[in-house]
């Protein structure tokens, strides 16, 4: 069933208004809902109105004294803020998703000790074993790792034994029983096939929670999640409003997704949309990943120029907060400093994501634990490290001193390599046998090098070692969100007075200027271009809807007709600019 919210009234509070309606007449009904909210639409108020709706009726949705709803976010940072918007109310149970399903199937360790076999990341480190017979499966570090008495199980890993877990009677049963009311925020982002393991007992299963999903398919950006769920048991339910941006982005937003049209508060400013494109650009456009788009020196002054433009002609705000985005891993890396590092990993998501097992551990172990040596926090060191240690004798205290202060001088003028020998060649404590064996096998495959490539994991680690292990620091600055650029991917939920978008190649998944030349033509589109296309306007859409006051775009890739005429019908002729070029590195102007 779809509800479709009235456009004869025309504002974001009365829109948000019957969104809020909708969500309590499902949950009086006892009815699965999904709640889609464009950006800006206030998801999270709805999101808590309905946490504070179950509370005010806890003797109908949650009738026993010890249930609770548990309410599911994808980060610490959205956890904390419901938390503190309900004022830690106990009959809300508010987690990640990762910490609340690993409270739900940690009690089943037999049924998780059969069902990891299956899990392919594991195949190497249980080679050899038949069962985990007296091992413990735990969930700390997130780093897979096998001991003599307990396994560590990696992020990933969650999820996929959870989807396996609800399929079971019993299972599904207990979590009911704790929980029978289920909101999961950012539902677009949970990972395949766990929705549809959660939902596919709710039409026979009387024992299956109430499940409410909010947020957004269109801000689907993340490889291997669900995007838009469907389901017999969901009502359907759309929110029409914006609270972020001004008019003018607004209607920019509504040419891009008219199938969901959204409605600025009154008190909302007019704003700005400008966009400049780089076609008249005299020199060689580059090739490969980056084929049509200016060279990177005139890529920078085109940022530059069209930055000051809007600044001195066209906002109305110069001194507010300006967040300039950017696509590509590589246009970032080299501005902030690790720009070695997507030439050497295959996948962006190896470094940018920490997928890479030793990118992981020195950003998320090593460098930590330097940290809290360095402020003497002694017990977080150790815990980091996975090491009780002994600290008898002044000796040992000395042993440990001189290990840090090595490191704390190596991270500074040493490469990635000379950091990781020290690692693994220390006794103090055990680094992860995934970083040692292949370290190992590197060695191995050095040594007996027949002509034959190096497989790729090795050959990354090998030159991953030769770079400067202040890399690993500047890229730690970026994963940490502690810079003033960013991916769109980075800044999802965010929001910026001003926004600057670069809008180029570099990377293979993502076309902006095919996708707005297909925009007028989208629906005919055959599934493998559909999602291709999809994947472009989902990180356009993320992008263009982070600002409150201005946005702009510079496209440093070359438009065609098509794509110009899509912009100048979304933001008005006057406000697409072509930018002008003295030479291939000096704009006029």
């Amino acid at each position: 069933m779809s509800i479709q919210a009235s456009e004869a009234r025309v504002t974001a509070e009365s829109q948000s208004t019957i969104a809020e309606q909708l969500i309590t007449e499902c949950l009086n009904a006892g009815a699965n809902f999904r709640l889609e909210a464009g950006a800006g639409a206030g998801k999270t108020y709805s999101l808590v109105e309905s946490l504070e709706y179950v509370m005010q009726n806890q003797k109908d949705l949650l009738p026993r004294p010890y249930q609770r709803v548990a309410c599911l976010t994808y980060t610490r940072a959205a956890r904390d803020e419901i938390v503190q918007r309900t004022d830690k109310n106990p009959l809300i149970f508010c987690n990640t998703l990762h910490g609340f399903l690993w409270e739900m199937i940690r009690p089943f360790q037999k049924q998780l000790a059969i069902e990891i076999f299956s899990l392919d990341k594991w195949t190497e480190l249980l080679e050899g074993r038949e069962s985990l017979h007296g091992i413990s499966v735990e969930y700390d570090t997130g780093i897979r790792h096998l001991g003599e008495a307990s396994l560590s199980l990696h992020h990933d890993d969650i999820p996929t034994l959870a989807i396996a877990l609800f399929a079971l009677k019993k299972f599904r049963a207990l979590v009911t029983d704790r929980f029978p009311l289920f909101f999961i925020d950012e539902y677009q982002d949970t990972p395949d096939g766990l929705i549809e393991a959660m939902l596919n007992g709710t039409d026979t299963d009387a024992r299956s929670p109430i499940m409410g999903f909010f947020g957004d398919h269109w801000q689907q950006i993340y490889d291997n999640t669900c995007g838009l769920v469907t389901h017999a048991s969901l009502t359907a339910i759309d929110k029409h409003s914006n609270f972020r941006s001004s008019r003018t982005i607004v209607e920019f937003l509504n040419g891009l997704r008219p199938e969901l049209p959204q409605y600025p508060p009154e008190s909302a400013a007019t704003g700005s949309v400008t966009i400049y494109h780089s076609n008249d650009w005299p020199g060689t456009r580059l090739g490969r990943n980056w084929k049509g788009q200016i060279s990177h020196e005139a890529s920078h002054a085109s940022i530059d120029w069209a930055h000051a433009d809007a600044l001195n002609r066209r906002w109305n705000n110069p001194s507010a907060d300006t967040k300039v985005l950017m696509l590509t891993h590589a246009a970032i890396a080299n501005e902030l400093g690790y720009g070695s590092l997507p030439s050497i990993f295959t996948y962006n998501e190896s470094f940018a994501k920490k997928e890479d097992d030793v990118i992981q551990y020195l950003i998320d172990v090593v460098e930590p634990a330097i940290g809290a040596y360095s402020s003497r926090r002694f017990g977080f060191v150790f815990g980091l490290l996975g090491k009780k240690p002994l600290m008898k004798r002044a000796q040992d205290k000395g042993t440990w001193a001189k290990f840090f202060d090595q490191l704390a001088d190596l991270r500074l003028t040493g490469s990635v390599g000379e950091v990781l020998d020290v690692l693994l060649t220390q006794t103090l404590f055990k680094t992860p046998d995934a970083i040692s064996r292949r370290q190992a096998q590197l060695v191995e495959g050095k040594k007996s090098a027949d002509g034959t490539a190096l497989p790729r994991r090795l050959r990354e680690l090998e030159d991953l070692r030769a770079v400067s292990y202040k890399e690993i620091l500047a890229l730690a600055e970026y994963v940490e969100g502690r810079t003033a650029l960013s991916t769109k991917h980075n800044v999802k939920g965010a929001e910026f007075s001003n926004v600057l978008v670069v809008l180029g190649r570099g990377w293979a998944s993502y076309d902006f200027a095919k996708m707005l030349e297909r925009f007028p033509t989208a629906r005919g589109l055959a599934d493998k271009e559909r999602k291709s296309y999809e994947h472009s306007r989902n990180l356009f859409y993320v992008a263009c809807s982070r600002p409150k006051d201005n946005l702009v775009l510079v496209f440093t890739q070359e438009l065609s007709e098509g794509a110009i005429a899509t912009l100048e019908g979304w933001a008005g002729a006057e406000n697409v600019i072509a930018l002008k070029y003295v030479d291939e590195h000096t704009l006029c102007g």
